[in-house]
């Protein structure tokens, strides 16, 4: 296991903790008291907006075990695995091209992505396709995120069905 380890600050409990790597690639979060919380995520506060500011340790259920102020000044090799475990959570699947978008509820897409076509459901269209500054960000019935860099971007079909969906 690949032990690391820190003080967490902020709101969350101002004692040492430390994260372990598994074999199967997850994190173990370990407390100051030495408990030890299986599985947990690295969330960032603000992805868009400030992504080398704060932070949160999270359990799967969605629990803070840590807040960390800013991700950009945490060093070293805890620094180096939590951009890591945010690079690979924070995939995102760009948008280049929307070929169809169905009536209804769910709404299934038909998109070509910088990975490939793909073709899934969004459910309430208006609550999960968000635009922030030109862009757009699009969430599926799994919870799978797509990005639209630059709406401006898109061709005119694209732009009129991602406008038709809120």
């Amino acid at each position: 296991m690949h032990d690391l380890t820190t003080r967490s600050t902020g709101p969350a409990a101002a004692a040492d903790w430390r994260l372990e790597r598994r074999p199967d690639g997850r994190l173990d979060f370990i407390d100051g008291g030495g408990g030890r919380h299986e599985n947990v995520d690295i969330v960032r506060a603000f992805p868009v907006s400030s992504p080398g500011g704060p932070a949160a340790v999270v359990t799967a259920d969605g629990g803070e075990l840590a807040w960390i102020d800013a991700i950009a000044s945490v060093p070293g090799p805890l620094g180096a695995l939590l951009e890591s475990e945010l690079t690979q959570r924070e995939f995102l699947p760009r948008i280049v091209r929307l070929e169809s978008v169905s009536a209804g509820e769910p709404t299934e897409w038909t998109v070509v992505t910088d990975r490939g076509p793909r073709r899934f459901k969004v459910s309430h269209s208006d609550e999960f396709v968000t635009h922030l500054d030109g862009s757009a960000f699009v969430t599926d019935t799994h919870g799978m995120r797509y990005v639209i860099p630059s709406v401006a971007a898109l061709d005119a079909r694209s732009r009129r069905l991602l406008e038709q969906q809120g």
